[in-house]
């Protein structure tokens, strides 16, 4: 049975646009934050989180939900292990959180996976120094078409959920196939050049974008000159389209 699908729920914006707020509640001793998306009890689900110089977070024995870091700008160690632009961590739910500082300050794109469904994660802790150069690149396919001039790299995935973050590189010139939806959340941040979903809107650097589970986006999915994106979904993701 197809299901219920809406229309024009997809939320894009400058996170340039979104006020820094304490984010203690959610991640103590990290200091200010901007939410990009949250749940409907409240919950922060992603945000970017802004660590000052001298600044380190508090560790924790076992995390109550999954908790990942890209990092954006500046660095951090996690424990002993330094990370730079583009350095990526997934702590899984169970997992002990170490400390994470900065000495010069930093900022990253952090996702809070849901306390209230979070199970114990068979994954262990998941440090990529640089994402970029830690994990191989692969073409997608889709409908057995690869998709020439594209690069994903993986850079983690729950075994139970299916739930995942990614890296995608499109090149420019890059036209979508039309309207499409996904059975879970997508939520997108722009690293690098431009990307539009639709002709009403662009996406460049500092760019968020969340399509909502059965919700029909990519009306005009282009861009001019290439773009570098982080993606992450909250199951097993796939793509139809809808004609």
């Amino acid at each position: 049975m197809r299901p219920t699908l809406s229309h024009n729920l997809s939320r894009c914006f400058p996170s340039a646009d979104v006020p820094w707020h304490a984010m203690g509640d959610c991640w103590p001793g990290v200091g200010d934050g901007k939410i990009l998306r949250a749940l409907d009890d409240g919950s922060v689900r992603s945000a970017l989180v802004r660590l000052q110089p001298g600044q380190t977070s508090a560790p924790a024995d076992a995390v109550a939900a999954t908790i990942q870091g890209f990092v954006l700008s500046g660095s951090v160690t996690l424990g002993e292990i330094a990370l730079t632009d583009g350095g990526f961590f997934v702590v899984p739910t169970g997992a002990s959180m170490p400390a994470i500082a900065s000495n010069l300050g930093a900022e990253l794109v952090v996702i809070f996976d849901d306390q209230k469904t979070a199970k114990n994660s068979s994954t262990q802790l998941v440090i990529h120094k640089s994402a970029y150069d830690d994990v191989e690149p692969i073409v997608p396919v889709i409908d057995g078409t690869p998709l020439k001039g594209f690069a994903r790299r993986v850079l983690w995935e729950d075994p139970e959920t299916g739930a995942d973050t990614r890296l995608l590189t499109v090149p420019g010139g890059f036209e979508g196939k039309g309207p499409n939806w996904h059975p879970v959340h997508e939520e997108i941040f722009c690293l690098e050049g431009d990307i539009g979903p639709d002709d009403t809107r662009l996406m460049t650097p500092g760019t968020y974008l969340h399509n909502p589970a059965y919700g029909v986006h990519g009306y005009h999915e282009h861009s001019k000159d290439g773009a570098t994106i982080l993606e992450w979904h909250d199951g097993l993701w796939e793509i139809n389209f809808t004609s």
